[in-house]
């Protein structure tokens, strides 16, 4: 069994920085202990440490990370 990631699911790289997927669970209709995902926030990190965190689509997280780019996204090519 692998370690639980309190990042959340890996999506992309721009640049230097990870685009990140945080998912809440929540509780299925019915019986049993079943869990469907309720919502998705996506994070930007570098290295271990957020840089922006709340975004609601991959689309926003994606601009936002070209944002903190900066000129530095011409050494990437983006």
């Amino acid at each position: 069994m692998g370690k639980v990631s309190k990042k959340g699911r890996y999506i992309c790289k721009v640049g230097f920085l990870d685009v990140y997927a945080a998912d809440s669970m929540r509780k299925k209709p019915g019986r049993g202990d079943k869990k469907e995902v309720g919502s998705t926030m996506y994070q930007i990190l570098h290295g271990k440490n957020i840089k922006e965190r709340g975004m609601k689509t991959k689309d926003i997280a994606i601009e936002k990370a070209l944002e903190l780019l900066g000129n530095k996204k011409l050494n990437y090519g983006l």
